[in-house]
């Protein structure tokens, strides 16, 4: 047990999995392993966990839980689209398990999304284990390359909407996008009126290597209006911040009908999450 704890991962009955956590460590009860693997750019793991269900991990940090991911999906992509008075071309940075493009075609008015992921194996893996979700939609066009190489050699159509959903680590597979030069590219490639939505790490654990503070004062940099917000994501065991940004756009409106069929997000929650407290305003400089 003791050797267990200085790593992350399962144990060797492979009942358990170790995640580590602001001092020590989580533990999950393993039902069963669906998927395990060492891509070129990170460990995959799907496991069905007691309690959560089917979840994903990566390099040993949960990403998404069957019982509550709509929360996190739901949250950081419809405060954004609804800012947007006719959001028709959108761009997803890391389509992961599909769920970002689920939500974004709940809009009619949407007619392109590009979602690009460094990692094939991951996409098809989470569509194979997680449930399908509609990235064969004719709309949706798949990209597998670095999203920061992809903007650097953009050329086309700008984008009304995109929605940034890499992983924390400033390190491994996400570690292009963390920085300045990409958010003055993505901005090249936002039309005006633009909104681009980013998922913010830990707004309180100061674990997640990104930084919600950093990124704040970084998205500040280039984009008119960035709006923080922030909800507790059981899975997650943490409170999550994700930030709106606009260009173009004097307020988060909303500018359209909030789409049927949402299961947390709603005018009520969103007056709540983007109310922070003020230990959050404080961290952020905010007055």
């Amino acid at each position: 047990m003791e050797e267990t704890k200085q790593r992350w991962g399962l144990d060797p009955s492979g009942k358990w999995y170790w995640m580590p956590d602001v001092g020590g460590y989580r533990v999950y009860q393993v039902k069963s392993v669906l998927a395990a693997r060492q891509t070129p750019y990170q460990k995959l793991e799907i496991m069905d966990i007691e309690g959560w269900g089917r979840c994903l991990f990566l390099d040993g940090d949960i990403q998404s839980a069957e019982v509550d991911e709509f929360i996190y999906h739901e949250l950081l992509v419809h405060p954004g689209m609804l800012a947007h008075p006719a959001p028709r071309r959108v761009l997803i940075c890391g389509t992961g398990e599909g769920k970002v493009v689920r939500e974004i075609l709940r809009y009619p008015s949407v007619s392109r999304v590009v979602a690009v992921d460094i990692d094939r194996e991951v996409v098809e893996l989470c569509q194979e284990y997680l449930g399908r979700t509609p990235l064969d939609d004719p709309r949706v066009e798949l990209v597998f390359t670095d999203v920061a190489r992809f903007l650097q050699d953009y050329r086309g159509e700008p984008f009304d909407v995109a929605i940034v959903d890499v992983t924390d680590d400033v390190v491994g597979p996400a570690s292009t996008v963390h920085n300045l030069n990409f958010y003055q590219l993505l901005d090249q490639a936002l039309a005006s009126p633009g909104v681009v939505a980013v998922q913010g790490t830990s707004a309180f654990s100061g674990l997640r290597s990104a930084g919600f503070d950093h990124l704040y004062r970084l998205l500040c940099q280039v984009f008119p209006l960035v709006f923080p917000y922030a909800e507790y994501v059981p899975s997650f065991e943490d409170l999550w911040g994700f930030f709106v940004c606009l260009k173009g756009l004097p307020d988060l409106g909303p500018r359209g009908e909030l789409p049927p069929g949402l299961k947390y997000y709603d005018a009520e929650t969103h007056r709540r999450v983007f109310s922070l407290s003020k230990l959050l305003r404080n961290k952020l400089g905010i007055e």
